[in-house]
């Protein structure tokens, strides 16, 4: 089974019931002999820009194991939900951590091994 990711928004309106649309969606997977591995709800945010004259959406993520059948059986069933604005269906690599967009942004800086040093010649004795 392959590890998945899908980012949906909900209408605003429709916020309340994302928890709803959240185990919808979950049993559609499993039907579909797929696991669930996370949830994340991201709650109310203002969108990049305005979908069906709106501002602002609620955000959930599912990250899961399964075929291609479940993908697809997945993505009809957000197209055919009333409510759903946008989804977004990624593969992911397993080692690829979770998103997160609550943890504070940390800058990695790119450590690189000391040059190595060759001892500069010394004054010589004697002359």
């Amino acid at each position: 089974m392959t590890l998945y990711e899908t980012l949906f928004v909900v209408h605003p309106e429709k916020g309340p019931r994302v928890k709803e649309f959240i185990e919808k969606f979950k049993k559609v997977i499993e039907s579909k002999e797929g696991t669930i591995a996370q949830v994340d709800e991201w709650g109310a945010r203002d969108l990049a820009y305005r979908i069906e004259k709106q501002g602002r959406g609620f955000y959930a993520l599912l990250r899961y194991h399964t075929n291609g059948a479940g993908v697809e059986e997945l993505e009809r069933n957000l197209k055919l939900t009333d409510g759903i604005l946008r989804y977004l269906t990624v593969r992911v690599e397993d080692d690829t951590p979770a998103l997160n967009p609550a943890a504070p942004r940390v800058h990695v800086e790119e450590r690189r091994p000391p040059e190595e040093t060759t001892p500069k010649p010394g004054p010589t004795a004697g002359g």
